[in-house]
């Protein structure tokens, strides 16, 4: 229940796959520097290390597949709920400048992972950055769905 990454540079309202796309997550697991699975919601591309729903499970696997994906997904929900409610500043519209509204939010997440590393109660600068090209973003798509289908055909 650790935060990995955080992106501050954006205002609310931008969406989150905009954010995802241009954060040194993405690169990391671009080049193959992280290891392992992310899942979202189907406002991303499907891609060989981010796994989204099925939006018309055709089968029992599928399904299985769905409901193991939005059960998962409810940890990362929880993990927002829980840092908002350790840090209510965050629920809030700070009234300070952007800059130290920045600051703010990532020492919230610092403060939150200690917190999670030291086992405490669990309800109490970013590196640069490549854009990845859309070409890329297309072939990863279709790599994606490939490997979320053999995921789905292996485990469930």
């Amino acid at each position: 229940m650790e935060i990995m990454d955080i992106v501050v540079r954006h205002p609310g309202s931008t969406h989150d796959s905009v954010i995802f796309n241009r954060s040194s997550a993405i690169v990391r697991f671009e080049q193959g520097h992280i290891v392992g699975l992310l899942i979202d919601d189907n406002g991303y591309p499907c891609r060989p290390y981010l796994l989204t729903p099925l939006i018309n499970p055709a089968n029992q696997r599928e399904e299985n597949y769905n409901r193991a994906h939005k059960s998962t997904r409810n940890i990362v929900e929880r993990v927002f709920g829980m840092w908002k409610r350790k840090f209510p500043c965050l629920s809030r519209m700070l009234r300070t400048k952007v800059q130290t509204t920045m600051a703010v939010v990532c020492a919230c997440a610092v403060l939150h992972n200690i917190s999670i590393q030291q086992n405490e109660e669990p309800e109490l600068a970013e590196p640069a950055v490549e854009e990845i090209p859309i070409n890329n973003m297309i072939v990863n798509n279709v790599i994606g769905l490939e490997f979320r289908r053999q995921f789905i055909i292996q485990h469930f």
